[in-house]
């Protein structure tokens, strides 16, 4: 039991080094989001669609629909 609770635990950091381009994507996009007031039961700002922020968020997600 103790060698499985070692094969998770070491799994684990793994993952994070697997993946950085995804997490890195998903905490710009939260900052993008939160900045135009996507988020947060917030009101977005007045013509947030034509910020150059909401065109890098729709790159962000096209870019995660190829990672995921």
């Amino acid at each position: 039991m103790s060698e499985k609770q070692t094969e998770v635990t070491d799994n684990k950091p793994e993952l994070k080094e697997e993946f950085p381009e995804l997490e890195k994507l998903i905490r710009e996009k939260i900052r993008l989001a939160q900045k135009l007031g996507l988020m947060d039961g917030k009101e977005p700002i007045e013509g947030y669609e034509n910020t150059k922020e909401y065109k890098r968020i729709e790159e962000i997600d096209a870019r995660l629909w190829e990672l995921v």
